[in-house]
């Protein structure tokens, strides 16, 4: 067998579109997972042998399973050299590829290269797919539920009280705790864990920047119904957030160079700007309200339990409705990692804080926001970073941990109030900040 490289270039055709690649160079050295989308496929493969004779060589693709990929026709687009067109026909599932190079001389067949045992991923593009219309809600429905989240973080603002917000500014310790997880240890563990679990590129890729995402909205929200610090919550997640703008491409640069990725990484600073602002916006609101129409602040503060359990439900619904597009390429490393990723940003943040002595509400919260990630920003950035079939690769990672994160959280909550179901008050008692 020759020693000589045999490449393989896969091109993603769309109808009408045979111009719009994907470039992905494969050899017998380096054989990556190859992801498909469409019914019809086309693989250019090219070789540096040359014919001894003319159409002495020919090519033979060998699926592993026929119910997932078949071999159409193979065409030599060219002479000479030996320049293979393969139409392929696609179901979803996973299979793989066998691709050996003959040379017939006579009665005397030779094998010349052959690549082994390529992995073949099928997925389809649904209606339900982020990429086209991740889900299909009623107008009013819709507005319903952001009028509830805007309501909802109003009512978070009334909680807010002045003087605690100053002893925060006096004491930033656990903001600055919760960054320096969130932005330098989180990532890192994520890298290491997927090299460990010996993820691909871009799955690595979107578990990192997962892990480089700044605290959720849903932060404060399960800081209110664990009996955590409101306020620090709020402003561990403005902080992160506003940190996020230079935390997240300096992350995405180091990473993609150490994981060998190359090309340039968008990070969504629009994106990172309109969550602060759609944080804040109605949070100052309820703030103003507070402080100039104190009746009206009781009646919303009664409301912000009950809003925050409904949403919490309407998120972990929309996220696994959203994330079961990307399951079919979930394998069990993939769920590890996802079930590990959040829970070891709780784990880091409640025990760096019990070290250093923080009381327990605070301990509560800088956990939650260092579990609790706003992993659709990765998402934004995978989508905008790579083509529509690594994007899809990636995006296994934000959707698992999204997932995984409202489950360990939902279970923790259900645990935590079970726990103290026997001496719950009626009273809507604060809890301290310091």
């Amino acid at each position: 067998m020759s020693g000589k490289f045999f490449i393989i270039l896969l091109l993603l055709v769309t109808p009408g579109e045979a111009s719009k690649s994907f470039l992905s160079f494969l050899n017998i050295q380096n054989a990556e997972m190859l992801s498909f989308t469409e019914t019809e496929e086309t693989v250019i493969v090219r070789s540096s042998y040359r014919d001894k004779q003319p159409h002495s060589s020919y090519l033979l693709v060998k699926s592993e399973d026929p119910n997932v990929l078949q071999v159409m026709n193979v065409t030599k687009t060219s002479l000479g050299i030996t320049d293979f067109t393969i139409n392929l026909k696609t179901f979803p599932g996973e299979t793989n590829l066998t691709v050996q190079l003959w040379e017939s001389g006579g009665r005397q067949t030779t094998l010349i290269e052959e690549i082994k045992n390529v992995r073949v991923r099928v997925f389809r593009q649904t209606e339900d797919s982020l990429f086209q219309a991740p889900i299909h809600v009623n107008s009013y429905i819709f507005l319903l539920v952001l009028s509830m989240i805007l309501l909802n973080k109003c009512a978070f603002g009334c909680k807010i009280e002045f003087q605690l917000l100053q002893t925060v500014w006096k004491r930033p310790f656990p903001i600055l705790l919760g960054a320096v997880i969130q932005f330098f240890l989180m990532p890192f563990c994520g890298f290491l864990l997927s090299q460990i679990l010996s993820l691909s590129k871009a799955q690595a890729f979107g578990f990192v920047m997962t892990c480089t995402c700044p605290g959720g909205g849903g932060g404060y929200l399960f800081a209110l119904l664990l009996e955590g610090d409101v306020t620090l919550a709020i402003l561990m997640t403005c902080t992160s957030t506003s940190l996020a703008l230079i935390m997240m491409p300096v992350n995405s640069y180091l990473y993609s160079q150490l994981l060998g990725l190359a090309g340039v990484f968008h990070v969504p600073a629009l994106k990172i700007v309109s969550t602060l602002l759609f944080i804040l916006m109605p949070i100052s609101i309820g703030v103003v309200i507070k402080h100039r129409v104190p009746e009206k602040a009781v009646c919303l503060e009664r409301v912000v339990r009950p809003l925050s359990l409904t949403l919490m439900f309407v998120g972990v619904y929309l996220a696994f409705r959203m994330g079961l597009v990307f399951l079919g390429m979930a394998n069990l490393e993939v769920f590890l990692l996802g079930l590990l990723v959040p829970a070891l940003g709780f784990l880091f943040g409640y025990s760096f804080a019990k070290v250093y002595l923080l009381p327990l509400p605070v301990c509560k919260t800088v956990a939650i926001e260092s579990g609790m990630l706003n992993s659709f920003l990765a998402l934004a950035i995978i989508q905008l970073s790579f083509s529509q079939s690594k994007a899809y690769e990636a995006s296994v990672a934000p959707f698992t941990v999204a997932m995984c994160s409202g489950c360990e959280m939902l279970l923790l909550l259900l645990v935590y109030k079970a726990k103290r179901w026997p001496f719950l008050s009626t009273e809507n008692e604060k809890t301290p900040l310091v």
